[in-house]
């Protein structure tokens, strides 16, 4: 069966499959899996726990934009906002009118279905800067899809280091807590060099770790508090160098005889700067040696 013989457009006469409307959602809804995956190769599973109305707009929203992406121009965000004027220059703004119209610029753009996220705190002055003197300027695709909000993070602008390489750290640490580690993970590097400069790869790490995860039933009590981050910027203001974060960590591990021994001690977690992007290179860490 083609799926395009059943399902119709959007605004088209609906096909009717069953006299239950969340019957009938949830075959539209695999009709439209199936429409993305012959279009795009796109492969998405059933959400789980969700309505079957909300899925049907995710996967509309999909659809639609897959079908823009290669044909839409860019613009700028200052005229997708339909080019306000009525902004002033951040210079000419003191502190208290700075967050007033940091407020009326940020609803403005929300109700335009664009917003900017923020991984750390920073001053109202900066975001209003950001925003009128930088964002302004930045060229995207301008999708005709209702209700898509655009968002864009102000640290892929202007990265904020000691706040990724503590993520990073943050991400590696659970991972190790849980007993799961991701051989498709980003925060891995594809080389590794261990503490006696031992150069291994990728794939001899993540076998090293999930034998060390065979030889226990279970990790439980994890907690682990990062103290120090570290890193250096070069003249150009790139990182040059390793960063790494370094802190205490404790849990108690459950051999396969039952017996719980309680683990902790100190963690560094080294990571190199490679293509713009922190990878972790090293993990030195109780329970974890190399």
């Amino acid at each position: 069966m083609n799926a395009d013989d059943e399902y119709k457009e959007p605004g088209g006469e609906e096909e009717r499959f069953s006299d239950d409307p969340e019957e009938q959602l949830r075959i539209e809804n695999e009709l439209l899996r199936l429409k993305l995956q012959a279009e795009t190769g796109a492969d998405i599973h059933r959400l789980e726990d969700v309505p079957p109305e909300v899925e049907n707009a995710f996967l509309n929203n999909i659809l639609a934009f897959e079908r823009q992406l290669d044909s839409v121009a860019e613009v700028s965000i200052y005229k997708i906002l339909g080019e306000p004027k009525d902004f002033k220059d951040a210079a000419v703004l003191n502190d208290e009118q700075i967050e007033k119209e940091l407020e009326r610029l940020e609803t403005f753009m929300r109700d335009k279905n664009i917003e900017v996220d923020y991984g750390d705190s920073y001053p109202a002055r900066l975001k209003y800067k950001f925003i009128t003197e930088e964002l302004f300027l930045h060229e995207t695709q301008q999708f005709d899809i209702p209700e898509m909000v655009n968002h864009f993070i102000y640290e892929e602008f202007h990265p904020n280091h000691r706040l990724t390489i503590e993520g990073i750290a943050e991400d590696f640490l659970e991972m190790w807590l849980d007993r799961h580690v991701d051989e498709e993970s980003f925060i891995l590097a594809d080389e590794f060099v261990s503490d006696n400069n031992v150069v291994y790869t990728k794939e001899q790490f993540i076998a090293h770790i999930r034998n060390i995860f065979a030889s226990y039933l279970s990790f439980e009590n994890g907690g682990y508090k990062i103290t120090n981050i570290v890193f250096d910027l070069g003249a150009d203001g790139a990182p040059q160098g390793p960063g790494y974060a370094e802190g205490m960590i404790r849990y108690d591990a459950t051999l396969e005889s039952k017996e719980t021994e309680t683990i902790e001690g100190p963690f560094k977690i080294v990571m190199a700067w490679v293509n713009g992007y922190w990878e972790i290179t090293n993990a030195i860490m109780p329970g974890l040696s190399r």
